[in-house]
């Protein structure tokens, strides 16, 4: 069966996605060269194994995943799959080794040959995937699950990232009296957590409900049962305003009847993306400029804060179109719906002292609609119709 265009275009969108991430800020210095690019990544420094190195790795290997799927799916099995196979992996080999090199021309930017074999690796694991999970070409029902998943592992990579458990007293007693002392309170983010996780609650059971199992009535415990792993998250801490917010979203999520949950999140978090966006509604009297780059800002900030804002970000903002999806609206039209309303929030942004307004919000939703809607219309082969 041969692959639609929507797999030629999702392979182009992923290697822009790693070409733009890998290389950024886009300024190269040619006027010292070093040595020959491929003698600095053949002896660059070994990896130290710990925390930070797992999450770097963890990173890289999903930094190439979605290419080794969407490769392996464009050939569309006019080759043995094994060609087909050894094929794509090499091409990401060739195509991480190329950006490691360059990034020998990119001032603050690091070749490294671990991170050549993590993105090999992970490339490799996405073609398995894809030999897993056989684009077919068929027309398929509403993915709500793998959508759906795709949203909750968001979801829990903002709350608990980065996966890395501290089974200290020392790190208890720091979280309990960050909590006692209600240090960062703030009564906006108790709104906006209130609201995340009235939203996840309805992705969840929509999920839940799709694959019909029974565990939905266990639903409302997810509030009570996330947040204290979060006490044993290394670098991570718990503040007062999220406990709030978790049990405001949870007796919210089991008060509005069943039928009017997905509109409620739809203003729920549109509420709270306002809030967050224009908080604390003092406008100057002069704009600021308008950054057009997208994710300048993101690739900034430290590693683990850029992730975690970004992943609360893609949440919050594919949670918007992926509710008014599954309430009837076409993904363009959804997509296109909240892209705009972000960008007039960012121009706004312009007024407010301290912001930076730019165009990485409406960027980052439009490519998620994208994600979003592949996933619809790659759903398993059970769903085919």
């Amino acid at each position: 069966m041969s692959p639609t265009a929507t797999v030629y275009r999702l392979l182009i969108l992923t290697i822009t996605l790693i070409v733009y991430g890998t290389l950024y800020p886009w300024h190269f210095d040619f006027a010292d060269p070093p040595r020959h690019p491929l003698l600095v990544l053949l002896t660059s420094q070994q990896l130290v194994w710990d925390r930070f190195a797992l999450r770097d790795i963890a990173v890289n290997l999903m930094l190439y995943l979605p290419f080794g799927a969407t490769a392996m799916w464009s050939f569309g099995r006019r080759f043995p799959r094994a060609v087909e196979a050894a094929t794509v992996t090499l091409a990401a080999m060739a195509l991480s080794g190329s950006l490691e090199m360059l990034q020998v021309y990119v001032p603050g930017r690091v070749c490294s040959l671990s991170d050549l074999v993590c993105n090999t690796i992970g490339a490799g694991v996405g073609v398995v995937l894809a030999l897993i999970y056989p684009h077919t070409g068929k027309r398929k029902r509403a993915a709500i699950p793998a959508s759906g998943m795709m949203l909750l592992v968001l979801f829990a990579g903002y709350q608990m990232y980065p996966f890395f458990p501290v089974l200290s007293h020392t790190k208890l007693v720091h979280t309990l009296e960050w909590l006692y002392r209600a240090q960062g309170f703030s009564l906006d983010e108790v709104w906006c957590g209130a609201a995340e996780w009235f939203a996840a609650l309805v992705v969840l059971k929509l999920v839940l409900d799709a694959y019909g199992s029974r565990a939905v009535r266990l639903v409302p415990v997810l509030a009570v049962l996330c947040l204290p792993l979060r006490m044993i998250i290394a670098t991570r801490t718990l503040a007062l305003h999220e406990v709030l917010g978790a049990l405001l979203g949870w007796f919210s999520w089991t008060l509005v009847r069943p039928h009017l949950r997905q509109w409620a999140a739809v203003w729920l978090l549109a509420a709270a993306i306002i809030l967050s966006e224009l908080s604390p509604f003092q406008f100057a009297a002069h704009p600021s400029a308008f950054v057009w780059i997208p994710f300048g800002a993101t690739f900034d900030f430290e590693r683990q804060s850029a992730l975690v804002i970004w992943t609360r970000k893609a949440f919050d903002y594919g949670a918007m179109v992926w509710l008014l999806r599954t309430s009837g609206r076409s993904w363009p039209r959804a997509g296109a719906t909240v892209a705009t309303a972000l960008t007039v929030l960012e121009v706004a942004q312009r007024w407010l002292p301290g912001q930076t307004p730019e165009t990485t919000d409406a960027v980052l939703t439009l490519l998620l609609t994208t994600i979003l809607w592949t996933f619809e219309r790659f759903q398993g082969r059970r769903r085919l119709a």
